[in-house]
């Protein structure tokens, strides 16, 4: 049972071991986002300032900016699957360590180890998943593993009201702890010539072309939109709104519930031969309208559920289109992971500025009007590098 296909015969996809890699991916997202969570909850128990939060759920993606080409060597080292319980087992330590932190200092160091696992993790799943799945299939399974964030983002945003009312912050982390555990268990033991498959050299030839770099800008764009606004729209809406913590949180879990559907649909798009250029500037133009209207809201009325929705939406559509076109950049397998460690860099990059600069910015409460140009400023550099995406990886016409 455990001997390779015969030669020449196409491997079914494995679409179990796609939907637990799947699962774990929404516990790592779990890890991540609770950080916005517990924004106003750590925030009041350590006395911390708009900005020292902003690094609370940036400093996680330190690890992710500074080791995602590293994790890909690893990954080529040691296996995918081994990898991936790596990530997830660094994770449940780091957390698990956290709960005993009672100062910024020993936050932000169990943020930083959990980065470290997350940036394991998310090097090695994408790539495992792309090798599990058949050509045909490939599309679809990466748009699948695109929905990770926006999932564990809705499951915390929603149980974090609860959790917080009867555990305080450290319920959250605790949650996400035995969510990285249970994953870890999940997580089937590869079949010896799969392992050995999933191993390689470390091919960076991929890394000399434009392409891949303008992916991993465009990553930076997107992971500086979502987590800036998943951040500090909770603060906008209890100082700006009045509302209170719990209705700031269910009203922000709206945006990554609706990047479901986003994720969903640019799946769809690109299934149909919609270019992944395309579906990364049409919803960032689209986006400049919403950014500008989320930070000028009077009320929580219909208004404010619509420009919530609508940004989650078109926001939704990009990573998809990202995971869709790192593998086509490829030329071989072993190309697949520093492609996509490259693109994770570029996302702890925009994480690691994004938070933190906004947070700046709205010091003092009154610069909301500002952060809503930062951002904007953020997705025009996104549609100029969608642009520039067109350009590098446009078919020339062959020579004859």
């Amino acid at each position: 049972m455990n001997q390779p296909p015969p030669p020449g015969s196409p491997n079914p996809t494995d679409w179990r071991t796609i939907t637990i890699i799947f699962i774990a991916g929404v516990a790592a997202a779990i890890m991540l986002a609770k950080g916005s969570a517990a924004a106003p909850a750590v925030r009041q128990e350590l006395h911390l300032e708009l900005a020292q939060i902003g690094w609370l759920m940036s400093i996680s993606n330190l690890a992710t900016l500074l080791f995602g080409t590293v994790a890909g060597q690893l990954s080529a080292r040691f296996g995918l699957p081994s990898m991936v319980k790596a990530g997830l087992m660094v994770m449940t330590l780091a957390a698990l360590g956290s709960l005993l932190a009672d100062s910024l200092p020993t936050m932000l160091t169990g943020r930083a180890l959990e980065g470290l696992g997350v940036v394991l993790f998310t090097v090695a799943a994408p790539s495992w998943i792309a090798s599990l799945a058949r050509d045909e299939d490939r599309a679809m399974a990466m748009g699948v593993w695109a929905l990770w964030m926006p999932v564990g983002s809705v499951i915390i945003m929603l149980l974090s009201p609860i959790l917080i009312t009867y555990g305080g912050w450290r319920a959250l982390w605790l949650l996400s702890a035995a969510a990285t555990a249970l994953a870890w268990l999940l997580i089937p033991r590869p079949k010896p010539f799969e392992q050995q498959n999933s191993r390689g050299a470390y091919d960076i030839t991929a890394l000399r072309r434009l392409a891949p770099w303008l992916l991993a800008i465009a990553f930076a764009c997107f992971s500086f939109q979502f987590f800036s606004v998943f951040t500090f729209l909770p603060l906008y809406f209890t100082g700006q709104l009045g509302v209170t913590e719990s209705a700031a949180a269910t009203l922000v879990a709206i945006i990554p519930l609706m990047i479901i559907p986003g994720n969903l649909f640019g799946g769809l798009l690109a299934k149909h031969g919609v270019p992944p250029w395309q579906l990364i500037m049409v919803p960032a133009l689209t986006m400049l309208l919403l950014t500008q209207a989320l930070f000028n809201l009077g009320d929580t009325g219909a208004t404010t559920y619509a420009a919530l929705a609508g940004y989650g939406f078109f926001l939704g559509i990009i990573p998809t289109a990202i995971f869709i076109q790192a593998p086509k950049l490829a030329k071989t397998a072993s190309a697949a992971a520093p492609i996509i460690g490259l693109g994770m860099s570029g996302q702890g990059l925009g994480i690691l500025l994004g938070p933190p600069l906004t947070g700046w910015i709205a010091e003092g409460g009154s610069q909301w009007q500002a952060c809503a140009n930062l951002l904007s400023t953020v997705l025009v550099l996104l549609a100029l590098t969608a642009l520039s995406l067109a350009i590098a990886t446009r078919k020339r016409p062959a020579s004859t």
